[in-house]
């Protein structure tokens, strides 16, 4: 499932869309599957920011998930 959000990162608002998938703990049968963030469509102004962040795509992420988080 898609979700929206908004993110200031260095002092500019970026809205992107992302899914989240929760895992699922492991059984005997079963191994664990982990925890998944899939952070797409990052816009500033409504503008595809992708390019922008090319080279801090990475940290990014990073900073988008904790804020997932908490």
């Amino acid at each position: 499932m898609s979700t929206k959000a908004s993110i200031n990162y260095k002092g500019f608002d970026f809205d992107f869309e992302y899914n989240y998938y929760k895992g699922l703990p492991a059984t005997h049968d079963e191994p664990a599957e982990y925890e998944e963030f899939e952070i797409y469509n990052i816009t500033l102004n409504g503008i595809d920011a992708e390019e922008l962040l090319e080279n801090e795509i990475d940290r990014f992420e990073s900073e988008v998930i904790e804020y997932l988080k908490d």
